[in-house]
């Protein structure tokens, strides 16, 4: 096989793909697994491989039913026995339910052929409202319709491999196929995404529980109706159920917002300091004319902000600027130089680099790129580094921690010494070089593997100052999160001189992480500013 010949897969490649996340769970998980998933097991692999075929084809497809006579797959000789197989040994049932979901496999004319009283005039959505009163055994008369089993015990062991419910079967194919490239890792170091049983069921029942709200708020019903007796105090004690729990408690807390009721919402913002839960109940706070306890938690923001945005909001808060975020950032604008250009066809960015060619200048419009790149590139054995237990199975294209304030806790000694490794320009550069060819094409999070990337880094460690580029490597690693993004639009340079501008439209505002990065900059001694623009027209 030539280097540009397509990858063909095995044809039973995903039966071998359940097969490896089946051992691997069993493998990693013996503290979690309990009666359910060993029945499970036992009962898919006594199965022939017809049958544990048709069930992962069902299983991996949308939807709890299917149209039997709508089966047909060449590596699956015979469907009938298959799907025989898996009806007696309780994989799934025929026919059996009511739910008035299955009528959704049909086509409209199906239905009008079924039924008298439907009309070929009607739409879909009015045939479907009007059959979710009628029963099913007409269909079932002449279709067989199959309803998948067992979908809970398959869910809980994807969660255990994936380490949440959003995991993708398809990751090995995309892996397999050459689609991405992905570090390798070393599957001794792997440890478990969860501690206990415990955990791990309840992130799958914060993630039901967020699938019922949103069917909640479809049908236009009032969430409060459904919320009683959650167990949030449990679900925020476990480190991994924490995070999912912490977002949700962030949407419940807005839709009482969206609804009126800011002491419902209230409640639901004090179970976290995730943002933006401390800056929404300041102004819920103030709102309800509850004064001293919106100023006391700006001023908790103020001493220990979480991000650029909290800082901000505290800081104009309490100069009593006002509530807008935007204020401070106002005047920064306002205070900066401008030019004017004729207005561009394209960007706003692309027109002031042109402005600034046609002046000697060479430029690109880097943003997050360059500094990204580099992190990305100086750092690279540190983020891969799996003896942190941040590396949980092998198509992890980053660390679990990497968004956690855990990440820099934990490694800032590794971090700093790989920067203090690299005492010179050139001894920066090399290491970048040397990693941009040993590793070009693998996956990172912070690298987009462009032509320009390791000649526009060259060019920028040549000009900066050495130490203040380590400083701002270091700050992105305190808060990837927030930290990753938010950098200055343009790079330009000349000669010996550069600069870096963060370009403004007429109609463009700061925002508090992009003036986090402007004041960080600067007091790095890096050429740095806000650049408004107007247009001549």
């Amino acid at each position: 096989m030539s280097k540009n010949d397509p990858i063909i897969l095995p044809e039973k490649y995903y039966l071998d793909y359940f097969n490896y996340v089946l051992e691997f769970v069993e493998r990693q998980y013996e503290h979690v697994l309990d009666r359910p998933e060993y029945l499970f097991y036992q009962s898919f692999r006594d199965l022939s491989e017809q049958a544990q075929c048709l069930y992962l084809r069902f299983s991996n497809r949308r939807g709890d039913y299917f149209r039997l006579n709508k089966i047909s797959y060449p590596e699956i000789p015979n469907v009938i026995d298959a799907k025989d197989e898996l009806s007696s040994h309780g994989f799934i049932r025929i026919n059996e339910s009511d739910d008035p979901y299955q009528f959704r496999l049909f086509t409209k004319q199906e239905l009008v052929s079924f039924y008298d009283f439907l009309h070929p005039a009607q739409k879909k959505s009015e045939i479907l409202m009007e059959l979710s009163e009628v029963d099913l055994p007409v269909i079932h008369e002449t279709e067989e319709i199959a309803e998948v089993l067992k979908n809970e015990e398959v869910d809980f062991i994807k969660l255990l491999f994936f380490g949440h419910r959003g995991g993708q079967m398809t990751d090995f194919v995309i892996r397999d196929v050459g689609n991405v490239k992905i570090e390798k890792l070393d599957e001794t170091k792997f440890k478990p995404w969860f501690q206990s049983r415990e955990e791990a069921l309840s992130v799958m029942h914060i993630s039901q529980l967020k699938r019922m709200i949103y069917e909640i708020q479809e049908a236009g019903l009032p969430l409060e109706d459904y919320l009683d007796e959650m167990p949030w105090d449990t679900w925020l004690s476990y480190p991994r159920s924490a995070k999912t729990a912490e977002k949700l408690l962030l949407k419940i807390a807005y839709y009482f917002e969206q609804v009126a009721q800011p002491e419902i919402a209230l409640t639901y913002y004090s179970y976290t300091n995730k943002p933006p839960a401390r800056e929404r109940k300041v102004r819920l706070l103030d709102k309800t004319d509850q004064k001293e306890a919106a100023l006391a938690i700006a001023n908790e923001i103020l001493d220990n902000p979480t991000n650029a945005s909290e800082l901000t909001f505290a800081t104009d808060f309490l100069n009593r600027k006002g509530i807008r975020i935007d204020r401070s950032m106002t005047k920064r604008l306002k205070d900066a130089p401008s030019i004017e250009i004729p207005r561009p066809d394209t960007t706003v960015e692309k027109g002031v680099l042109a402005h600034f060619e046609s002046e000697g200048w060479d430029g690109l419009h880097a943003e997050n790129f360059l500094w990204r790149g580099l992190f990305g590139l100086v750092f690279w054995k540190v983020i891969f580094d799996e003896s942190h237990g941040s590396f949980h199975h092998p198509l992890q294209r980053q660390p679990s921690d990497l968004n956690d304030s855990i990440f820099f806790e934990s490694r800032q000694q590794l971090l700093e010494n790989q920067l203090a490794k690299l005492r010179t320009r050139k001894q920066l550069v090399k290491h970048i070089s040397d990693i941009h060819n040993e590793k070009n094409g693998i996956a990172n999070r912070f690298v987009y593997w462009h032509d320009s990337l390791l000649p526009s880094l060259e060019v920028m460690v040549e000009r900066l100052p050495l130490n203040g580029l380590k400083k701002v490597l270091l700050e992105m690693s305190k808060n990837m999160k927030e930290n990753s993004a938010g950098f200055p639009d343009l790079f330009l340079w000349k000669e010996d001189d550069y600069q870096f501008y963060e370009v403004k439209s007429p109609n463009d505002h700061l925002s508090a992480q992009q003036l986090f990065w402007l004041d960080f900059l600067a007091s790095a001694k890096i050429n740095v500013d806000v650049l408004r623009v107007n247009y001549l027209d």
